[in-house]
C-alpha cells in the first residue's frame, strides 16, 4: 500500500482567528463575567425552548438548590426578578438535564 503525504495551506480570513475549543469557552465565560441573566437570557443562552413562565416557575421550584447562581427577589411592583450567574446556570442546567421532566405542565 502507498502512503502519501501533502502539505496544505489554508487562508485564515482577516476578521477570524483560530483558538482551540478550551479557549473559546473561556473567553466566553470571561464575556459573561459580570453580567448577569434574566429568565428570557437564560432561556436563549441556553437553548432551553421553554416559555418564560415555565423556567420561572423551574427556577422557584428548585429556589433552594440553585440559590449560590440565582437571586428571586421580590420588586416593589410585587413581580419577581431573578438575577442569574450564567457560569452557575450553566453547570446546574448540565448537571440536571436529564433530572428535570421537559413535559411536565405548570401547575394551575
Amino acid at each position: 500500500m502507498q502512503a502519501l503525504k501533502a502539505e496544505v495551506t489554508i487562508q485564515v480570513p482577516e476578521n477570524m482567528v483560530l483558538v482551540e475549543k478550551t479557549e473559546y469557552k473561556q473567553l466566553k465565560e470571561q464575556k459573561e463575567f459580570g453580567k448577569p441573566w434574566g429568565v428570557k437570557e437564560l432561556n436563549k443562552e441556553l437553548e432551553l425552548h421553554k416559555s418564560l413562565e415555565w423556567l420561572r416557575w423551574l427556577l422557584r421550584r428548585n429556589q433552594d438548590d440553585i440559590k449560590d447562581w440565582c437571586n428571586i427577589s421580590e420588586m416593589a411592583s410585587g413581580k419577581l426578578r431573578y438575577t442569574i450567574r450564567p457560569s452557575g446556570a450553566r453547570k446546574w442546567f448540565e448537571e440536571n438535564m436529564l433530572r428535570i421532566d421537559w413535559d411536565e405542565p405548570l401547575p394551575k
